[in-house]
């Protein structure tokens, strides 16, 4: 059995393009000693050999699986945002879709890259390959339901089954679509609610992922945590109704500065209201009306699942 366990982390180190060769020579050196053992101290001694061996590969085997995916997700990220772009026509640029996937996002320095310059132990290795795994998933969902023409207040199929991936039928769930900006509630896998909101502008994404409410205030305030010189600053604003759903301050709530939500509003254009801070997508939150946002904050509780696509 130990033996096909140490099989098995080769096997896994050497499909996500790993070296091996010393690997397999330990392989075949610990199956040789454990065919020769004579002894049960004969048989001990290679047995303990062995699991060293297990032990040794295992953090090098996930860290080979970790770069696999990270590079698999930056190269099926970068091709389709070659390929679907948003002009916009306000400022004249035009911008990737799926940016909020890229280097600017979950798959730059500030998320990903955070988390593999930390990641020490084998269940930290785990934990970034379960959360590649996460965002490659939602990536394709979100791929998916680009060509979907449903309706933004309609159940959507990827909704669906993301969520019975993720196993969430049989519960609440806040579903966020990037690519329509739009936000859906579910009850039980049946639609209850949608509205249109703004996400992340392109230099600061809204994080697609599986996350939950951390937390709710009704009221608050929130501070900027920039200084007043950068461009990401902003006056103290008081919130009615703020739902944390990530740490570091990612919130869904209400922006009553703004007039416009849907797609469009998470990149540089005109709000009818004229507030500069109107004018461009939000810093990684999802804002919504103060109606939507009082609607929602009574439907999730504390735990409640938030799916970003």
């Amino acid at each position: 059995m130990a033996l096909e366990t140490f099989q098995q982390w080769i096997d896994l180190m050497q499909q996500n393009g790993g070296e091996v060769t010393t690997y397999q020579q330990q392989y075949q050196s610990d199956q040789q000693a454990l065919q020769q053992a004579q002894t049960a101290s004969a048989y001990s001694r290679a047995l303990t050999t062995l699991k060293e061996h297990i032990s040794a590969i295992q953090i090098p085997a996930m860290k080979a699986e970790s770069t696999h995916l990270q590079q698999q997700l930056a190269q099926e990220v970068s091709a389709w945002g070659k390929e679907h772009t948003y002009h916009d026509s306000y400022n004249n640029q035009t911008y990737p879709l799926g940016y909020e996937y890229g280097p600017q996002g979950i798959g730059g320095s500030d998320w990903l890259g955070e988390e593999l310059s930390q990641a020490q132990t084998l269940a930290d290795y785990q934990q970034v390959v379960e959360d590649l795994q996460m965002w490659l998933t939602n990536f394709e969902a979100m791929k998916a339901n680009f060509s979907d023409k449903t309706p933004y207040n309609q159940p959507h199929q990827t909704d669906l089954e993301l969520m019975r991936h993720y196993g969430y039928m049989d519960e609440r769930v806040v579903v966020v679509s990037l690519s329509e900006q739009a936000l859906r509630a579910y009850d039980h896998g049946k639609l209850v609610k949608a509205f249109l909101v703004t996400t992340g502008q392109p230099d600061l994404p809204t994080p697609p992922g599986t996350w939950w409410i951390e937390g709710k205030q009704h009221p608050t305030v929130f501070k900027s945590s920039e200084p007043k010189g950068s461009p990401y600053w902003y006056p103290d604003t008081p919130i009615n109704y703020a739902m944390q759903y990530h740490s570091n301050g990612y919130f869904l709530h209400d922006a009553w500065w703004r007039a416009d939500f849907g797609p469009g509003t998470n990149f540089p254009h005109q709000d009818p209201t004229g507030d500069p801070f109107a004018g461009q997508g939000s810093h990684g939150c999802v804002n919504m009306s103060t109606d939507n946002a009082a609607w929602l904050y009574n439907f999730v509780s504390l735990y409640t699942p938030v799916l970003i696509y």
